[in-house]
């Protein structure tokens, strides 16, 4: 019965389609050993993982970097440490794909199988292709200029000064590619100041882009907006933002959105 089971998967093949492109999988590429006990099967799908990564090296946009075209035209390349994107996932890909061997079915769309990081860990980005994968709708921040840039459909819909996290290694902001991952409109951030002490500060708009609290806000305390004051009197690494600004700024975020930082 086993045998006869198993017999079946063999000489199998299925197209993966990954965004435009098509990869044409045999069982042998898939799959490293079957079983069939109890009316089912059991994979081991370690053979597959060698097409997955090539795959990704190609498509995934998670954990590199990024080109991208700055406010001014200056084409840059961030840092690959963010949190945007998406990538395919061995084990999700190994199930969906086991599964069309198992129902006779010649297609799998990988999008079921991408997988991300962060808040959002179902990816994000799949089906951009626009701007090197960011897209047209994002938030560009210059730490070297202190201002930030609010994108919508590729036209810039906000263009203000900021002031982002202290210039050392417990407060800067961290670079790369981030996303909104939601919004809280008010809220109260808590963390602790470099001597230990605990704060809580009140603000009218927040949108957190990394898991280490690191985000949007408006800063009513501040009185130091000069474009230095990062360098010795930034924040905890969030980005600032006065507040006659910071609620039109709310409004043009919007959870999952890209936020650049270079």
């Amino acid at each position: 019965m086993e045998e006869k089971q198993l017999n079946k998967l063999k000489g199998k093949e299925v197209t993966y389609l990954v965004q435009n492109e098509k990869y044409n999988l045999t069982t042998n590429q898939i799959i490293t050993r079957a079983t069939y006990q109890n009316g089912k099967y059991h994979f081991d799908t370690t053979a597959l993982n060698k097409q997955v990564k090539k795959i990704n090296e190609k498509h995934a946009t998670l954990d590199k970097p990024f080109k991208f075209r700055t406010h001014s035209g200056a084409e840059i390349t961030t840092t690959a440490n963010g949190s945007y994107g998406w990538k395919i996932s061995e084990k999700k890909a190994g199930n969906s794909l086991t599964k069309a061997i198992i129902d006779g079915r010649q297609e799998v769309d990988g999008e079921h199988d991408i997988e991300g990081k962060g808040y959002n860990t179902a990816g994000l980005g799949y089906n951009v292709t626009s701007n090197n994968g960011i897209g047209d709708t994002y938030a560009e921040v210059s730490l070297a200029d202190q201002r930030a840039y609010f994108y919508k459909d590729g036209k810039c819909v906000l263009e203000t000064d900021i002031v982002s996290g202290t210039n050392n290694e417990g407060n800067k902001t961290p670079k790369g590619v981030w996303y909104i991952m939601y919004q809280q409109s008010p809220s109260v951030l808590r963390g602790q100041n470099d001597d230990g002490s605990s704060y809580a500060s009140k603000v009218n708009y927040w949108s957190p882009f990394t898991l280490t609290g690191c985000g949007f806000h408006d800063a009513s305390w501040r009185h130091n907006w000069s474009k230095t004051a990062y360098l010795s009197d930034g924040s905890h690494g969030c980005i600032n933002m006065q507040p006659s600004v910071a609620g039109q700024a709310f409004h043009d975020l919007k959870q999952n959105e890209p936020v650049i930082i270079y």
